[in-house]
């Protein structure tokens, strides 16, 4: 089992002290410290008054946090989580991710989602309707911008012959990508061409909010794997090409409040034997030091007693 933290500016409740240079360098090192596998940023460009007014949660641009992490750590792994992938120009992105896995030393993982927030997509320019075409389009390019000396690409989001992505990725052939599975759409992908699956535990309530299938506890979780391990007999690829990743097992964490530490290893050790292979926390974000306390602690009371060795 390995252990993922989302930063804690994705706690609705964020306080702008979260992001200031000496409280993303104290969380990155603590979560290194406190061995963690990876470290993650939500994506949220541009989210509605209305949506982050009835418990949104904060955002921070996902590749420039993780850069700035880059830079402050040594070891932990990096993730977007998730980058949606219609948001943006597919070699503006292939650029930016190239450029992220060398500055990185080769850390990062791409975990890539459709989207949801409708508001999002008209502020940003982008057909909603349109976005599950354009995730596949834009991972075609990516993927072949990484593994192609020139890229040549023909489809409806760019025409482009002979262009060079600079520079060249270090983690070959590409970072690992992870894909969000809740659905049979996403779980097919991430069988087909990914590295890992994402499923989120929730509730028919939240799955509507979020417009993914909804994956109730237990039950939910072990129908996913059961699919993502047909899945990857029938593709021929080996059960372990697709790490399982697991998320939304408790509510944010918050250390002032405590935890049963005891029942959360119990947890860990369901999820595993279910074939979690990472499990991602959210953490709190109205105060740094609380943050920074909650990575720790959650380091000391369940990584350090279930974590596979960083």
């Amino acid at each position: 089992m390995r252990f993922a933290v989302q930063h804690a500016v994705a706690d609705p409740a964020w306080s702008p002290r979260i992001l200031t240079p000496d409280a993303v360098t104290g969380f990155a090192r603590a979560a290194e410290e406190s061995g963690f596998a990876a470290l993650g940023f939500s994506d949220h460009p541009a989210p509605s008054a209305r949506w982050v007014d009835s418990g949104g949660e904060g955002s921070a641009d996902p590749l420039v946090s993780l850069a700035f992490c880059a830079a402050v750590t040594s070891r932990i792994r990096l993730f977007t989580w998730a980058l949606v992938a219609p948001y943006r120009s597919p070699l503006l992105t292939a650029h930016q991710v190239a450029t992220l896995d060398a500055l990185s030393a080769g850390r990062l993982t791409l975990t890539l989602g459709a989207g949801y927030l409708r508001s999002e997509f008209g502020a940003l320019g982008v057909d909603f309707d349109g976005r599950l075409a354009a995730f596949d389009e834009t991972v075609d390019v990516l993927r072949a911008s990484w593994e192609q000396p020139r890229l040549t690409h023909s489809g409806a989001l760019l025409q482009t012959r002979g262009t060079n992505i600079q520079p060249r990725v270090v983690q070959q052939p590409h970072p690992p990508l992870w894909l969000h599975g809740n659905s049979a759409w996403g779980r097919e992908r991430a069988v087909r061409y990914g590295q890992g699956v994402v499923t989120l535990l929730t509730n028919d309530t939240l799955a509507r909010t979020i417009r993914t299938a909804a994956v109730p506890g237990v039950d939910g979780f072990t129908r996913v794997v059961d699919d993502v391990r047909a899945r990857l007999d029938a593709a021929g690829r080996p059960r372990d090409a697709v790490d399982v990743v697991a998320t939304g097992m408790w509510p944010q964490l918050d250390a002032r409040q405590g935890w049963d530490a005891a029942a959360m290893l119990d947890d860990v050790a369901t999820y595993a034997k279910l074939g979690a292979d990472w499990i991602v926390i959210a953490v709190c974000g109205d105060d740094p030091a609380a943050a920074e306390d909650t990575v720790r602690r959650f380091g000391e009371e369940i990584v350090a007693h279930a974590a596979d060795p960083v």
